[in-house]
């Protein structure tokens, strides 16, 4: 009568060891290869997007909501938003510094407008006026900063943050148009 017991009391036990090997397995793997946060554009409009006759100026006017969805505490510092063309930086945005707790979502709405001396060059100009023809412009914004988390002594371990958001805008001409609000968010990587 023994020996049964025991094998139940044994087979418990194997499979309690599995479950928990499994368990402890998984929360390891969502510890560190899970990101620390996830960035995305939410909302973007593009209603002034033009290139002077000099072809050296760029007058625009664009404004997007950037969502931060932080998984764990920590601070940032030095952030900023550079907004791009033809990978050339039209306009930047210093942030400062900001503080997320863990599993909270900051919205940042931006608005870039003004004119900036741009060099696209002979390639860019071309892509530019093939892009003005179908009113489609790709833009990129980034992120850029330092992220800085705490571990169990309370020392600092700061790390470069950086994000890129990769975006294909209408120009939007009307305030009235209706390609407003047809963005569809962007994740950024």
């Amino acid at each position: 009568m023994r020996e049964p017991k025991i094998r139940r009391l044994w087979s418990w036990t194997c499979s309690f060891l599995i479950l928990a090997a499994g368990v402890g397995g998984f929360t390891a793997l969502i510890v560190f290869v899970h990101p620390h946060e996830k960035v995305a554009i939410s909302d973007a409009n593009l209603t002034h997007f033009e290139l002077a006759a000099s072809q050296t100026t760029l007058f625009y006017n664009l404004s997007f909501t950037m969502k931060i969805h932080k998984y764990f505490h920590a601070s940032y510092r030095d952030m900023e938003v550079d907004c791009y063309y033809n990978n050339k930086n039209f306009d930047s945005r210093k942030l400062g510094d900001l503080k997320l707790k863990a599993w909270r979502t900051r919205l940042l709405n931006l608005t870039s407008n003004g004119n900036s001396t741009i060099d696209l060059g002979s390639n860019g100009v071309s892509a530019f006026k093939r892009s003005n023809e179908t009113g489609f412009f790709d833009l990129e914004i980034r992120l850029i900063g330092k992220r800085i988390t705490y571990d169990e002594n309370g020392d600092d371990d700061v790390k470069k943050l950086s994000y890129q958001c990769k975006l294909r805008l209408e120009l939007v001409k009307s305030h009235n148009s209706t390609t407003q609000g047809n963005f569809k968010p962007v994740k950024c990587h």
